[in-house]
């Protein structure tokens, strides 16, 4: 009875070692599913160095410090992985507003270092200045050990559309949604493609980028607003002006010299049916002597577009149709 007991016993045991070592190799499985395709990294500047940073696993809990940034993540769909956004400087892309709508504001502009790090982030992102001085200076978060990520399209002098195709993908990789990421690069680009098809053989315009105007107008010169235009057959008068900056006042002489055949004008006004501001700088050209000859002028070639639609963000490829239909005379669909 006694060796009966003992070889149960020995049995029994066998059992639970095997069921151990079998219930570990399933933890062990689980752990590596979880953290497949991770780490993820990436280089970026910040405070004027070159930094590297990485996530472990994708983000739960992140703060987007720009609007820009905020329609990428909502173009994701990581509204739920959202604690906060901040910096709205006009109205959220329609197709995303029900998204944004899911997401709590820290702050119209920027939040403090205390608003922000009550909500336990673990992951934030933006433009470069919300994590300067102006805002959250960037070692302040990443020393509470938070990555930053700033999209490249927003550093690069020579940015252009694949570059934030390239941050969207970038995006899909951080938070585990490569295949989103991918279809709607795949997605914009179609629809590129689709334009440049209907316009390929129509003669380029000649357009000047009107932002503002403080006795001189400020517009756009290299990067990432010029070579988003030329796909569309748009050539930017300023481009080969020797500045080299993306953004810079130029003066109205230089314009009339450029004499391009349209007028792209930044609208700042609040709401999407709301047109002051546009009206404003038109009324304001037209009053302007010096641009009297001026062809856009001359034709009434002002096209409105708002400041988000011509740089880093999701918006682009939609408003280079519109403007394409615009400049070219041409329907798509």
């Amino acid at each position: 009875m006694k060796q009966w007991l003992k070889r149960a016993a020995t049995v029994s045991i066998a059992a639970l070692l095997l069921a151990s070592l079998a219930g570990c190799g399933s933890d062990a499985k689980k752990a590596t599913e979880k953290t497949e395709g991770y780490p993820v990294s990436w280089t970026q500047t910040l405070n004027g160095q070159e930094t590297t940073a990485s996530v472990e696993k994708a983000p739960s809990r992140a703060i987007s410090m720009s609007q820009a940034t905020t329609e990428m993540m909502l173009a994701l769909g990581l509204e739920d992985k959202m604690v906060g956004t901040a910096m709205k400087e006009e109205d959220i892309y329609p197709p995303l507003q029900t998204a944004y709508d899911k997401v709590k504001v820290l702050s119209e502009k920027w939040p403090s270092y205390e608003t922000f790090m009550a909500e336990k982030p673990d992951f934030a992102t933006g433009w470069e200045v919300p994590f300067t001085k102006r805002g959250i200076p960037a070692d302040s978060i990443t020393a509470q050990g938070v990555p930053i990520y700033i999209p490249s399209s927003m550093q690069k002098l020579d940015a252009d559309l694949d570059t934030v195709f390239d941050d969207m993908q970038k995006l899909g990789a951080i938070f585990g949604v490569e295949t989103k990421a991918q279809e709607w690069v795949n997605g914009q680009k179609k629809i590129l493609v689709a334009v440049q098809e209907k316009i390929k053989d129509l003669p380029k315009k000649r357009v000047f980028i009107y932002d503002a105007s403080d006795g001189k107008p400020f517009t756009a010169y290299k990067g990432y607003t010029t070579n988003i235009l030329k796909l569309i057959g748009a050539e930017n008068v300023m481009a080969d002006a020797g500045v080299d900056k993306t953004w810079a006042a130029a003066t109205w002489e230089s314009v009339v010299a450029a004499d391009p055949e349209y007028i792209i004008i930044a609208d700042y006004s609040n709401g999407i049916r709301n047109d002051d501001d546009f009206q404003q700088k038109v009324a304001a050209i037209k009053d302007n002597p010096q641009l009297a000859n001026v062809k856009a002028v001359k034709e009434n070639h002002f096209l409105k577009v708002k400041l988000s639609e011509i740089t880093p963000g999701v918006r682009t490829v939609e408003a280079l149709k519109r403007l394409a239909e615009e400049i070219h005379g041409i329907r798509l669909q």
